[in-house]
């Protein structure tokens, strides 16, 4: 079993790395954000509270709006997003320091949001499969509805726990990642979705040999 890493709550909560982390969370949407001008007139004084936050483990209470984005076919998706400051500052912070070790844990296929390897190079990579692999015609691809809303938390906790011993760390990634609950209301949802596509599948069918 590889050994699990530790104390590394103090190297995100490094100021230099906070630095960088606003840095990089705001590019390129300064002119557009409010709240990232409102941010910048007191930074270092707001570093330096989410330093003192990370170190404590005293985050404020979560607050998130929601926001619908369409991707490049039209499809509507929405999101839960929150405040850019401490939330957004803080998740590059996180990432910053743990995802070299994260990315570490998909398989090499793994695309999207990730240094190196979004849209383009996967579109690369699938290519270069029919290429030398021409018998194979056919791909599959799914689609998680709801996925990031509906995903059971302890379930998302276990990599996290198998990588990390620092158990402030992972209280850390509680407060930062686990915070959002969408209740049962989602999965009851999801439920009655599946129920209705089911009884509509079975009555097409039903058709299909009357």
């Amino acid at each position: 079993m590889p050994k699990r890493k530790g104390y590394i709550i103090e190297k995100i909560a490094d100021l230099d790395n906070l630095r960088i982390a606003d840095k990089n969370a705001q590019a390129g949407k300064v002119k557009k954000n409010r709240y990232i001008r409102r941010h910048n007139d007191r930074a270092e004084a707001d570093l330096q509270e989410l330093r003192r936050m990370i170190l404590e483990l005293d985050f404020p209470d979560p607050e998130y709006s929601e926001m619908e984005l369409a991707n490049d076919s039209g499809k509507r998706r929405t999101i839960e997003r929150q405040n850019y400051f401490p939330w957004r500052i803080f998740h590059h912070a996180v990432m910053q320091v743990v995802g070299p070790d994260l990315y570490k844990m998909l398989i090499a296929d793994t695309f999207a949001c990730i240094p190196g390897k979004g849209l383009h190079y996967g579109v690369k990579r699938l290519r270069m499969f029919l290429r030398r692999y021409p018998e194979y015609k056919y791909f599959w691809k799914a689609d998680y509805k709801k996925f990031y809303q509906s995903i059971p938390h302890e379930i998302a906790m276990r990599p996290f726990q198998r990588k990390f011993k620092d158990k402030r760390f992972l209280k850390l990634m509680e407060i930062a990642i686990f915070n959002y609950d969408s209740g049962q209301e989602i999965i009851d949802i999801l439920n009655a979705e599946e129920r209705k596509k089911r009884c509509t599948n079975r009555r097409l069918s039903k058709s299909a040999y009357s």
